[in-house]
């Protein structure tokens, strides 16, 4: 039975501002876990945190921010906790990959904060999954911005919006020069997911720069993490079909197409691929001109995982 409609829920309360209009940069990450993995807690002892993780007061308040945002801890009763997939990643002693070195846990932290459903950034969602054409500029994407805003129960400032798309754009943007801290900023930065695409005038006749989703292959990105993402979507998307139409792969709801902004193409031959190596869990069937992605076998996607980082498969 192919699948039509995503099931309905309810939208989160998206987020502007927490982030202090700090991106998260590279390095906070092992110090954080590191920590929360001895069972100290310097996220919410703010004191504690700026002498153990040696940051001033806003970077703390703003990583807190940010490991909750990427889905790699949370705070449960009194006590921060690794998730699962930050245990099995990120972990000091046994993770796959604790110093963020593997360039699969660059695209797998943006998985992670674009997918995110607890506690999610606006500008993730809306760049992401929302936005309808390749190219947008700044004055667009606030404006898209101040109109979600409107609908919270919390309205947000114009600065407020300004300075949660400056913490989005400086995440991605590639750095500028290989000296000062915007070499060593965020892990989302070396995956040229954005770049910048020229200038065009905006409704008030002012020029300003052009920004483009990068639409071209995304080769770095190894078979099995491909796999792991097509399972998480799966789980959260349809957790109770069997079969998913492949449009539903490439453009649905918070999918691979979307959120790693992948080409029907791509996604066609990827999971042409994965149906011929990993036949007893994916077939790929064609009825009445519709072309489908079967899953015979439900996984949470830690298998394909260890593959990518132990013994990655590029296509």
């Amino acid at each position: 039975m192919s699948t039509i409609n995503q099931p309905q829920v309810q939208a989160p309360a998206f987020r502007f501002s927490g982030h202090q209009t700090f991106p998260l940069r590279i390095a906070w990450l092992p110090k954080a876990i590191r920590e929360i993995g001895s069972g100290r807690d310097p996220l919410t002892n703010i004191d504690e945190g700026i002498v153990s993780l040696g940051l001033g007061k806003n970077m703390v308040e703003a990583l807190r921010c940010w490991i909750e945002a990427f889905q790699i801890a949370s705070k449960e009763d009194t006590r921060w906790v690794l998730s699962p997939i930050g245990e099995l990643v990120f972990a000091p002693n046994a993770g796959l990959d604790p110093y963020l070195e593997d360039h699969s846990s660059n695209w797998l932290l943006h998985w992670l904060i674009s997918t995110n459903r607890s506690a999610p950034f606006f500008a993730w969602e809306c760049l992401f999954n929302r936005w309808p054409t390749i190219e947008f500029s700044s004055s667009a994407v606030v404006e898209a911005f101040r109109k979600e805003a409107e609908q919270n129960q919390r309205a947000a400032s114009l600065i407020t919006l300004k300075q949660h798309w400056e913490v989005f754009l400086h995440s991605y943007r590639p750095p500028r020069g290989t000296r000062g801290e915007d070499h060593l900023d965020c892990a989302l930065s070396v995956l040229g997911l954005i770049q910048e695409a020229g200038e065009r005038q905006n409704t008030a006749g002012k020029w300003e720069t052009l920004y483009a989703f990068d639409a071209g292959p995304k080769t770095a990105i190894p078979q099995q993490l491909f796999a792991f993402f097509v399972h998480d979507w799966w789980n959260r998307a349809f957790p109770s079909e069997q079969t998913v139409a492949l449009r539903e792969l490439v453009a649905g709801r918070h999918s691979p197409g979307r959120i790693l902004r992948i080409a029907e193409s791509e996604i066609l031959q990827r999971v042409s691929n994965l149906a011929q190596t990993q036949p007893h869990i994916f077939q790929v069937t064609e009825s009445s001109n519709l072309r489908q992605l079967q899953r015979l076998r439900r996984s949470d996607g830690h298998a394909d995982l260890h593959g990518a980082y132990e013994k990655p498969r590029f296509l």
